[in-house]
């Protein structure tokens, strides 16, 4: 008795056919893959920065486009939102890792 496979031969056929398909929609815009890996490759601090500006509904390039006065509000606005943060998550007893100084 034989038992024949059907589909393809090799169970690394299908990794090669993925890794060599095109990452960006049929009509040019990133997918949903393209921006979780840009959003990965950032630093926390720039992860942290672009959580703030989403809750405020600003985009980094909105940003940089503003005036040097209303950058300057939202700079501070971030700012505060951080400091705000980082005071909530010392209150949490009992948690550990939440700030933490990695050049020690």
């Amino acid at each position: 008795m034989s038992i024949s496979s059907v589909g393809y031969s090799s169970p690394y056929a299908y990794a090669g056919a993925v890794s060599s398909a095109s990452t960006s929609s049929p009509i040019g815009e990133p997918t949903a893959k393209d921006e979780f890996l840009k959003f990965q490759s950032k630093s926390p601090a720039e992860k942290m920065r672009a959580m703030i500006l989403a809750k405020l509904g600003v985009t980094e390039e909105q940003v940089k486009a503003m005036s040097t006065e209303d950058r300057k509000k939202i700079e501070d606005k971030i700012q505060d939102m951080i400091k705000q943060q980082v005071q909530n998550d010392i209150g949490k007893k009992g948690q550990t890792g939440l700030v933490a100084d990695i050049l020690a």
